[in-house]
């Protein structure tokens, strides 16, 4: 059986050989017993159950304990609850050490909106056992209009047929989804979601400022982040404002007798959305950033964070209207979900006070303010986030066949959401990560960023 040791020696050679993933041995198994078993699927709750686990994959799901004859490895689960990982359906994951982050948080899928060549190989790593990582589905880089600039993550572009190339290039490095952005024209971003189209590949945005919400949705794009455009399109009539960020204003004047069309347009489009409310508990948090960075998380926050603090006041003239946008976002989301719409938990940190992995418990507040039951919000942050994925059956439950992404947990989180706080172990991949593995892992990250910081302290 392999000992942590050797698969920190294993990360260490996929380091030296980007891009090749380690194959996990093909025999390997293990199995859970002693556990009650959140199926997520019309099975509901198998109490003192077992799961047998084959090459990365569910092979059965029973009662009672293990077969006498098992000879994998054998995983007691205490009397605990073991449950299909969640999904947080927008992250941005840059550094290879991050994955633990998202494992500690019950966390074993991640959908990343800034990808590079390292996110593909990431998920490598992950479903090889060789990174204590969740798997990651991922976009290109992102495509917008301007300056090309070595400084930041985006591809800029100043024309259509630049935009349309990027689309093609991005599908050429085997990317399956593009991330247009706000700043395109209208006819350069329309040319480059019909190029992604052609190409098979999804679509997922921000609303630019040159198009409407309701003009984007007829392109039937895949998924809109932030409920971007919605705002504009709800607020009130005669409603105005100066402020360089202005929406929270405009979701605090939101006209919900204009919820009706929007929801209409949207359940016809077939567009997705993913609400992420952890951003406005961060701007919320921003109002206090010595509380904040006294948290014990902070601690595996890089020293690039510290900018948080610094940059704290521009979030202040919004301060009145967060607990608003909170409430009018949520009730559109209720609005959306209970018409049929497809809504997915995102929790994109690292934005300003949003921490990797632990801000997805805020996005879970958030739908739950917004009236959502612990039931509705666990299916979709595990069945609708595989059905968005076109993995339903595969992804999401714990069902033969399926994929062996579990969590371990110390109650039912249909009673308390907490326990997903704090989970026993992970499995990603039929890859089993217990606590004290997940402990070791995110102990290393944090004397990584310590000793970086303390580097930069003496320059």
């Amino acid at each position: 059986m392999e000992t942590y040791a050797m698969r920190l020696i294993l990360f260490a050679l996929l380091m030296i050989v980007p891009g090749v993933a380690i194959a996990q041995p093909a025999d390997r198994r293990s199995g859970f017993e002693n556990v009650d078993i959140l199926t997520m699927t019309d099975s509901g709750m198998i109490e003192s159950g077992h799961v047998i686990v084959s090459r990365g994959v569910i092979e059965s799901v029973g009662d009672g304990p293990l077969p006498a004859g098992f000879d994998g490895e054998r995983i007691d689960g205490g009397g605990g609850v073991l449950m299909p990982g969640l999904a947080d359906m927008h992250v941005h994951y840059y550094a290879d050490d991050m994955g633990v982050l998202y494992l500690a948080n019950s966390t074993t899928f991640v959908r990343n909106l800034t990808g590079s060549v390292q996110t593909h190989r990431r998920d490598q790593a992950a479903r090889s056992g060789a990174l204590i990582a969740p798997r990651v589905a991922t976009s290109g880089p992102i495509i917008d209009w301007g300056e090309p600039s070595s400084r930041d993550f985006f591809i800029r572009v100043q024309s259509t047929d630049e935009a349309v190339g990027a689309v093609r290039a991005q599908g050429r490095s085997g990317y399956d989804a593009v991330k247009l952005y706000e700043g395109l024209p209208a006819n350069t971003y329309a040319a480059a979601a019909a190029e992604a189209e052609r190409q098979g590949m999804r679509v997922y945005t921000h609303v630019p400022r040159s198009m409407d919400v309701r003009d984007v949705l007829a392109l039937g794009v895949d998924s809109i982040e932030h409920l971007d455009g919605y705002a504009r399109a709800l607020m009130r009539e005669g409603f105005t404002s100066e402020a360089d960020r202005p929406w929270p204003q405009m979701w605090a004047n939101a006209d919900r007798s204009r919820f009706n069309e929007l929801v209409a347009a949207t359940l016809e489009s077939g567009t997705w959305n993913v609400p992420t409310f952890a951003i406005t508990y961060g701007r919320i948090y921003s109002a206090d950033p010595d509380a904040y960075f006294s948290r014990p998380e902070a601690i595996y926050l890089p020293a690039w964070a510290d900018y948080w603090a610094a940059s704290a006041g521009q979030y202040a003239a919004n301060a009145p209207f967060y607990e608003a946008q909170l409430r009018e976002k949520g009730a559109f989301t209720r609005a959306l979900y209970e018409a049929g719409a497809g809504v997915l938990i995102g929790s994109d940190g690292p934005n300003p006070f949003v921490t990797p992995g632990y801000a997805i418990h805020d996005e879970l507040r958030g739908f739950a303010q917004a009236g959502f039951s612990n039931a509705e919000i666990l299916r979709i942050a595990t069945v609708d986030a595989a059905r968005f994925m076109g993995l339903e059956g595969r992804m999401g439950v714990v069902a033969e066949g399926a994929r062996a992404d579990l969590v371990l947990l110390t109650g039912d989180p249909h009673d308390d959401l907490a326990v997903l706080r704090t989970p026993i172990g992970t499995m990603v991949a039929g890859n089993w990560w217990n606590r004290e593995a997940m402990d070791s892992a995110l102990a290393a990250r944090a004397a990584r960023l310590a000793a970086e910081r303390e580097q930069r302290a003496g320059e």
